[in-house]
């Protein structure tokens, strides 16, 4: 179902629909019964701009399952949207379609609902997801999905791509379970590949700030028991504050490591045998980032 959202307070609205079907397709007299392909082709589509001194979510295009809820605005005057899958999952073969563009002074946090629980199709092609973004100069965007969860059998990939304009603000961060942990299933997934690429440059001429690719096969062997992994990047600086070395940057020993790209972005992995532990190592670091290349105060995100 296409929906377009009437406007409410703190979003100006200008819906637009997708055109096109579903994807159903039926072939008359032959054996190719297509129903399911591309039954759930989410789109999601978000221009964040400056209204009144505020962020404002100015048009959204929703095609289910996704979707947004309406945005809050956090006490440091970030907008948060919270990304919605009401299906409890994703299925092989299903794709996602995420854009977002943020123009100058916009402050967006764009986080999901729940985890991403990715389980297989009976012909094992792969859930797809293609994310891409877009940051005007003096605007900032930060993305903060909750993990992916990987079920036996499941294959997922994923392609992010982030074009900043100089002076453009933005962070990455995202975590992966081996499997559904807790029931003992632990790298039974077919495959799991996820591709960053963050460019940084004058509009039209995109230079590579970094690049992360990540691929994880059943076949590989887990580390000790580390079942959790993140990983992240954040672009950007403040000149009200002071360039950080790379030792101010945050690390927790066993858990988070950060460092500096070749490109000038700021990295972060992370590993631990238990997800809790590993997310409050990264929301801490998360923040301490914030603070120290971008002078922002802390987000104070209540669920």
């Amino acid at each position: 179902m296409d929906r377009a959202r009437p406007a409410v307070p703190g979003r100006a609205t200008a819906p637009h629909r997708p055109s096109g079907s579903a994807g159903l397709s039926l072939r008359s007299g032959s054996a190719s019964l297509n129903l399911l392909a591309r039954t759930r082709t989410g789109v999601l589509h978000l221009h964040f701009g400056v209204r009144g001194g505020r962020t404002a979510l100015l048009r959204d295009m929703q095609k289910a399952p996704l979707m947004v809820i309406r945005p809050f605005e956090l006490p440091c005057g970030t907008l948060m949207v919270f990304i919605v899958n009401p299906t409890g999952g994703v299925l092989g073969g299903d794709h996602a379609e995420i854009r977002v563009t943020v123009e100058g002074g916009a402050r967006v946090l764009i986080l999901t609902q729940s985890a991403t629980r990715v389980q297989p199709s009976p012909d094992g092609r792969p859930a797809t997801q293609d994310v891409q973004f877009q940051v005007a100069a003096g605007g900032r965007l930060e993305y903060h999905p909750e993990r992916t969860i990987p079920f036996a059998g499941s294959a997922f990939a994923q392609t992010l791509t982030a074009d900043l304009e100089d002076g453009a603000q933005f962070a990455l961060t995202e975590t992966l379970a081996s499997g559904r942990v807790q029931t003992g299933e632990r790298l039974a997934f077919a495959s799991y590949e996820s591709r960053v690429l963050v460019n940084v440059g004058a509009a039209g001429v995109p230079g590579p700030a970094a690049a992360h690719a990540g691929r994880v096969h059943p076949r590989a062997r887990r580390v000790g028991e580390l079942d959790y992994q993140a990983s992240g990047v954040f672009v950007g600086t403040c000149e009200v504050t002071a360039l950080p070395t790379v030792m101010d940057f945050p690390a927790a020993p066993g858990l988070i490591a950060t460092g500096r790209t070749a490109g000038g972005a700021v990295w972060l992995r992370g590993a631990a045998g238990r997800g809790p532990e590993l997310d409050r190592a990264l929301l801490t670091a998360r923040e301490a980032l914030r603070a120290q290349l971008w002078g922002a105060p802390p987000l104070e995100v209540r669920r």
